[in-house]
């Protein structure tokens, strides 16, 4: 029986279970796989710098490698026109931004997460949840995996499970999609010599546009870099970049990242990875004794460099607005309901970054003035907003 059960463990759910469990609360975070072998890696802005301090602690004289952490200089962007432009961290307040290895970081903020008293269950996926007649506890939740089921009693629900949103979808929930943006990677691999370049690199391109970052860690004296591909699922580039052969033809076409890489002398190594990357939220972020964080509330498009910094942000407060309804009330749900004040107040703070997201997002793309014969970008100017498709 526990105060609260969050789905999915994440840096979303990873925020919200230390926040909540800091605060006194008997917290239940969920991981459905044991072993997580793949994530694709995000740039942090040097203004995320203190919310992730505040998670992991002092990064001064911490081991970046060892945290999925690795400093970068700033952004060198190529996008509303052919040439450079370069914005350097060296004159932020912190001086620096972050790469991220997710598998690692995540693994951190799990950690994290026990040492501030979260019972951390891997292995074992949401199912289904049902309501219950308790005075107390409010929901009755069935937890599966390839051998197991598992039943556990809450008082509060909250989905964090990324873009799937199982618990919103499981209750009925409707969400909506405003493109079809689909992220292609693909790893590079350079042995035997270094790559000192620390910044972040986004080129515009017909079809889409590209990410380029090197990986923290170092494995034996290889150095990884991730290379990224944003294009519509629905279009033909998308087919080709779902293939090594197609996606070395489309990268051939940048005139920036390719040469990087050739300059290196990096070689590309695995198979090309894929994962949904655009804009969606839900209709409602909260109901009866539940919440919806991070990307389950609303993902955003890569461009906007803002994931995993809404994951932590928008974790911490939830669980503050979760702390002050729990406190407040006896558990049942009517007392948990969109009517707590604090739920309301976390629903109305959703909703209004989302307007400022959309507005920014709009912003970025409607910058970007080349290829306006080309489907991907004629869908991004269509009334000031990105056509739905």
């Amino acid at each position: 029986m526990w105060d609260v059960v969050v789905v999915g463990a994440g840096p979303a759910g990873t925020a919200t279970a230390i926040t909540l469990a800091t605060n006194g609360w008997r917290v239940l975070l969920l991981e459905k796989q044991v072993s997580v072998t793949f994530k694709l890696g995000e740039s942090l802005p040097p203004a995320s710098i203190g919310l992730v301090k505040h998670f992991l602690g002092d990064l001064d004289g911490m081991d970046f490698n060892h945290t999925g952490l690795s400093k970068t200089a700033g952004n060198a962007s190529v996008w509303t026109s052919d040439q450079i432009d370069i914005a350097d961290f060296f004159f932020t307040t912190a001086g620096y931004g972050l790469c991220i290895d997710r598998l690692a970081f995540d693994e951190n903020l799990r950690v994290k997460a026990a040492d501030a008293g979260v019972t951390v269950l891997k292995g074992l996926a949401f199912k289904e949840c049902e309501s219950v007649d308790d005075p107390v506890l409010n929901w009755q939740l069935t937890l599966v995996s390839n051998s197991q089921k598992q039943q556990h009693h809450a008082r509060y629900l909250v989905d964090c499970s990324g873009r799937q949103a199982v618990v919103a979808k499981h209750l009925g929930v409707d969400r909506t999609c405003e493109d079809q943006l689909f992220a292609y990677s693909q790893w590079f691999s350079l042995t035997g010599a270094s790559d000192k370049d620390h910044f972040t690199r986004i080129e515009a391109s017909p079809q889409g546009w590209w990410y380029s970052n090197r990986l923290p860690g170092l494995d034996d004296g290889e150095v990884k870099r991730l290379v990224v591909f944003h294009t519509d699922r629905d279009l033909p580039a998308a087919r080709h970049a779902s293939s090594v052969a197609g996606f070395d033809e489309l990268l051939q076409g940048s005139n920036h990242i390719a040469p990087l890489l050739e300059e290196k002398g990096y070689r590309a190594c695995g198979a090309i990875r894929g994962a949904p990357a655009g804009s969606q939220k839900l209709k409602r972020f909260t109901g009866d004794a539940w919440m919806a964080v991070g990307d389950a509330a609303q993902a955003y498009d890569p461009l906007s460099s803002q994931g995993i910094y809404k994951a932590l942000d928008t974790g911490c407060q939830a669980a503050q607005m979760i702390h002050y309804a729990l406190t407040e009330c006896s558990g049942d749900v009517a007392g948990l309901s969109t009517d707590n004040r604090y739920i309301r107040q976390y629903e109305n703070q959703q909703n209004q970054l989302w307007e400022n997201y959309v507005a920014q997002r709009d912003f970025y793309y409607g910058s970007q003035p080349r290829w306006s014969d080309q489907l991907f970008w004629s869908r991004r100017r269509f009334s000031g907003r990105p056509l739905k498709h």
